[in-house]
């Protein structure tokens, strides 16, 4: 998704345009006693593309900044490694930087009079970050969160303590882990750097929860990119580094993208958290990305789907697949589909989306893998494949990207080759400091369900939209009646028919699904749809919790306040 950029990756045109960031004025003790910006490292602050203003990177984000501008009254006085005093400032090549510089130099320097003399000065060692934990293979998991699209500003430090509350046996990052849209590595090791230093992040590093990962477009490096992003290699480094992968992970030693998967729990109770790499192998999915593919377009690459089928067909009661983008919400009919590369002469591509009995179907505009139908499809069928081979016994997919919350169901059909028709799951969670407000379309949401005019069997599907009167309604409505009601009928117009209506599921209540966990009482002011999307909350985030003595899966999106909607599935 596309956003505004308002990083420090700004400063170079600030001097043109000044009112594009406007940072905050700071007092020398809030700098970092160290920090890189382009290929020089500072000890003090640099005006350096800031119009004449000395600045620093900030220990701590000032309402998102994650530099500011110094009162120079505030610097401190800087020496040499022989005791003289630096100028203040020293003057080199158009440039002036209080303290000290390693600009054209190994080490830091300083001139130390009007003359050109100049000195070394004594480096100052880094402030060691905080580090990830890694999960342990033989901890069973019962309680995994999920959340994505990190941003320093709203309610994030409140949805963090939240989250850390719960203490999950698991965390996954789902990507937009920072908001990079760079091809400089030192600005997006900054970038990842900050977020390391953010006082609500250093929390939940503290809280030692058990991390894994994976990126999308905007931490990978450029928005909607994939093969064609000129940094993938460096950028994978970065991310590697961010997340403290051990020295012999093999995502550091030869294999280009960062999936991976790891076996979690003892036998009997094991989950396969398998984390997909959505980015590095991508084709473009439109042509303003680079040429298009047609029926070759890829998602994974040929190498990453030969590793996945190997992890599909390895033995778990529970799988959980972790991409950056959805892979549920069905391909969105509203532009023509010959705009999509993956359309090629459109057979092929037709053909998928009939194999899925999704041809009548319309789902969100936003980026997905029903962009491209073939690979969409793959996945589906392998999956389906793990499941009716006794590979596992469910299947639950786990998205960020999207800046909203939302429960997914999709009913894999029957195949001759693939077997008997299959159910999985999708919970994505986007984001923190994130929101999105408005109408999405999708009609493979999790179904609400409904009694038959109050009789308490919730076994009725409700029908979204309805027009009831002359209001058109996208979720249930106590309108004239005491209880959240839907029609479970409409017509061609979509207007409820007569006599069709039904109470909606209220917590607790059991389903064709399984039984719905919770359902807010304030759950119209937290979507603009169904309740199965949160939209209009803030930041959210996901969990998925597992009752391994009862075989149950409750998927849920949680709020700063409150667990908003959950479902409960058996496996």
């Amino acid at each position: 998704m596309t956003y505004t950029t308002v990083a420090l990756t700004t400063l170079a045109v600030l001097s043109i345009i000044p009112n594009v960031h406007a940072a905050p004025e700071v007092h020398y003790d809030q700098c970092q006693p160290v920090f890189n910006y382009q290929t020089t490292s500072y000890q003090g602050t640099t005006d350096k593309n800031n119009s004449g203003n000395q600045w620093c990177y900030l220990k701590q984000a000032i309402n998102g900044s994650s530099w500011g501008n110094v009162r120079t009254e505030t610097i401190p006085v800087f020496t040499t490694i022989t005791g003289n005093r630096c100028n203040t400032p020293s003057q080199y090549q158009g440039e002036a930087f209080y303290g000290c510089s390693t600009a054209n130099h190994t080490t830091p320097w300083c001139y130390i009079d009007e003359q050109g003399n100049w000195e070394e000065c004594t480096t100052v060692e880094e402030e060691p970050l905080p580090k990830h934990t890694h999960p342990q293979a033989s901890k069973r998991l019962d309680r995994i969160a999920l959340g994505s699209c990190f941003k320093t500003k709203g309610d994030m430090p409140q949805a963090l303590a939240k989250l850390i509350s719960h203490q999950p046996d698991l965390f996954l990052w789902l990507g937009d882990n920072i908001y990079a849209d760079t091809t400089d590595m030192a600005t997006m090791r900054q970038k990842y750097d900050d977020k390391k230093r953010n006082i609500d992040y250093q929390k939940f590093l503290a809280a030692n929860i058990p991390v894994m990962a994976t990126w999308d477009d905007h931490d990978y490096g450029a928005n909607n990119d994939g093969k064609h992003y000129p940094q993938r290699v460096n950028s994978q480094k970065e991310y590697l580094r961010h997340f403290d992968a051990p020295a012999d992970d093999p995502r550091l030693n030869g294999q280009a993208g960062i999936y991976e998967a790891k076996l979690l729990g003892p036998a009997n109770e094991r989950t396969h958290v398998i984390t997909l790499d959505a980015r590095y192998f991508r084709s473009p999915t439109f042509n303003n990305y680079g040429t298009c593919e047609g029926d070759k377009t890829t998602i994974l690459g040929a190498q990453q789907w030969q590793w996945l089928e190997q992890q599909l067909n390895t033995p778990s009661e529970i799988k959980l697949i972790a991409s950056g983008i959805q892979v549920l919400p069905p391909l969105y009919q509203g532009r023509s589909k010959s705009k999509y590369c993956a359309y090629g002469d459109g057979k092929q591509f037709e053909q998928a989306i009939a194999d899925m009995a999704e041809s009548d179907m319309s789902g969100t505009s936003y980026e997905s893998w029903a962009e491209v139908p073939l690979e969409r499809a793959k996945l589906l069928r392998l999956v389906q494949k793990s499941v009716n081979s006794g590979k596992t016994k469910a299947v639950i997919f786990l998205s960020g990207d999207q800046h909203w919350g939302e429960l997914l169901k999709k009913e894999i059909p029957a195949s001759a080759q693939y077997g008997k028709a299959v159910t999985v799951y999708e919970v994505t969670a986007s984001g923190f400091g994130q929101n999105w407000p408005y109408h999405i379309e999708n009609p493979l949401r999790l179904p609400v369900y409904a009694d038959t005019k109050g009789d308490g069997q919730y076994n009725q599907q409700c029908k979204f939209p309805f027009t009831y009167g002359l209001t058109t309604y996208h979720g249930c409505t106590t309108k004239d009646n005491d209880k959240p009601w839907c029609y479970t009928k409409v017509d061609d117009n979509g207007k409820g028919i007569s006599g069709e209506w039904g109470n909606c599921a209220p917590s607790s209540a059991i389903t064709p699904d399984g039984q719905v966990g919770t359902v807010s009482s304030n759950i119209t002011n937290l979507t603009t749809s169904d309740r199965h999307l949160i939209n209009k909350s803030g930041s959210n985030y996901g969990m998925v919790d597992i009752d391994w003595a009862k075989h149950t899966i409750k998927l849920s999106i949680q709020t700063t306040e409150e667990e908003a909607v959950s479902t409960v599935v058996k496996f």
